[in-house]
């Protein structure tokens, strides 16, 4: 084997190992700015963590630079203010408003919507916290489910055959269920806000999915 061949192949399997960490931050990240209303605590925990993460998107260099760029005298403020643009956001989705569920934009019943992702949790053998009631096909809970197999893939000495059902299920999980709705969410929630905060959360949300989706179905295919 040559030399080129050699760091070429040294490159592709670092490329594999920064994603299958990366990944798991971001879908970390995407769950709970979906979960909580964004405080101090919040703010000031994931600008701690993005400064050691590096991923070449520009939404999600956007989104770390907002956090990043907040001075001390605005931070409350400023998460004041978006955490009101969460309340019209988001909570306003669990009420009366737009759901922030699969089964508001896919043609399937609320029950059969929330079935049918339980079932790929009881597949996967996951078992996933609810903070406050959240049904099954909830996108805070999408995501935790996402985030629980991404951590499983980094763990310890897995198999070729393990590395690649885990890989299967993920892929499999991404495409019937989280990009069949989250680019109509996305679309609603670009419709509904200005916010630079959530703008760039939306972008990153969606550009995580269609990267995650090409790396998953190499894992597989290899």
């Amino acid at each position: 084997m040559t030399t080129a061949m050699m760091e070429k192949q040294g490159s592709a399997v670092h490329g594999d190992e920064h994603w299958a960490q990366t990944r798991l931050t971001l879908y970390q990240l995407l769950s709970e700015f979906i979960i909580y209303k964004p405080s101090v605590h919040l703010t000031m925990k994931w600008r701690r963590k993005l400064e050691h993460t590096l991923w070449n998107d520009g939404a999600f260099l956007r989104f770390r630079s907002i956090l990043a760029e907040l001075e001390p005298s605005s931070l409350r403020p400023y998460c004041t203010a978006q955490a009101r643009e969460y309340e019209r956001l988001i909570c306003r989705r669990r009420g009366s408003g737009i759901p922030l569920r699969e089964s508001g934009y896919v043609r399937v019943e609320a029950g059969l919507a929330a079935c049918r992702a339980g079932a790929a949790y009881d597949r996967a053998g996951v078992t996933l916290n609810r903070t406050s009631g959240e049904k099954d096909d909830e996108l805070s809970v999408e995501l935790e489910f996402m985030a629980v197999l991404a951590e499983r893939m980094i763990e310890g000495v897995r198999s070729r055959g393990e590395r690649e059902r885990l890989a299967r299920m993920q892929l499999e999980f991404v495409q019937r269920h989280l990009l069949t709705w989250i680019p109509s969410f996305c679309e609603e929630m670009r419709a509904g806000t200005v916010s630079p905060l959530y703008l760039n959360l939306c972008a990153m949300l969606e550009a995580v999915l269609l990267f995650d989706r090409a790396w998953l179905s190499a894992r597989v295919g290899d």
